[in-house]
């Protein structure tokens, strides 16, 4: 039921941001043609009018999937759709998974769609005549080899940067979840709530953080935030703020919701 869940979410969010998507890829086009073909100073203006418009796409891209992921759990869930949602033959855990992990996915394509639209840039006539000069294969291998002794940290990397969206989008959810329970004002119930969870969470890692320089040298700490053990501690913080705020609005869907 996860998967069919999951499908419905990406199909719903397609919907909306794959002409998104589209409408950038076709203006990256349209910016690689107008460098290599109008490259005087007469075609500059045509150029700066692509640039801004297309810095104009990937912003509108990323408040897009921000407002379908909050909108989303708001409406289907806590909005009437809350009545046909939590009918289905589906546990309320793999309500709010399907949008914390379709959310996700979606995040990850608006950031690649957005990395591949500064390609054009890279067909600019001076910019591509020295790149030309340049042994691209060669570079490569040599990035390569000295990533490789490092390939364990990258991949923390990695799964940091999606363990910290994750960790945001449902930081959301259990904000959205808990003001919710207003009576009234539900919108400023869930702002202020999301506020006092980022307190709270700064007053948790300054506890923590007078402790460790207490409890550790001043040598060794540093020692170990030069180790792999630093991305490692990192992951798991990642991953109980996870588990605490999922918990947090499954109690609250489960248990406490109210969709009168």
């Amino acid at each position: 039921m996860l998967s069919k869940l999951i499908g419905y979410e990406m199909k719903a969010f397609g919907r909306i941001l794959f002409p998104v998507y589209l409408a950038i890829v076709v203006v990256a086009v349209l910016l690689g043609i107008d460098f290599r073909l109008f490259s005087s100073p007469e075609g500059a203006a045509g150029s700066v009018a692509l640039t801004i418009i297309l810095v104009l796409l990937i912003a509108a891209v990323f408040l897009i999937t921000i407002i379908l992921s909050v909108g989303r759990f708001y409406t289907n869930l806590l909005g009437r759709e809350g009545y046909l949602m939590f009918s289905l033959p589906t546990g309320t855990g793999s309500l709010i998974w399907a949008k914390v992990i379709s959310s996700v996915i979606w995040s990850l394509f608006s950031v690649i769609v957005a990395a591949a639209s500064v390609i054009p840039f890279f067909l600019i006539p001076s910019f591509s005549e020295e790149m030309e000069k340049i042994e691209i294969s060669s570079i490569v291998s040599k990035v390569f080899e000295a990533a490789a002794p490092y390939t364990a940290t990258i991949v923390l990397g990695v799964l940091i940067v999606i363990a910290s969206t994750v960790a945001a989008i449902v930081r959301i959810y259990a904000a959205i979840s808990i003001g919710h329970l207003w009576s009234d004002h539900r919108i400023i119930g869930a702002v202020l709530t999301y506020i006092g969870f980022e307190i709270l969470e700064l007053i948790i890692m300054a506890i923590l953080g007078s402790s460790l320089f207490i409890t550790i040298n001043l040598p060794g700490l540093f020692r170990a935030m030069g180790s792999i053990g630093a991305e490692v501690s990192v992951l798991l913080g990642c991953i109980v703020i996870i588990a605490i705020y999922s918990i947090v609005t499954w109690i609250v869907l489960d248990r406490k919701l109210n969709l009168e």
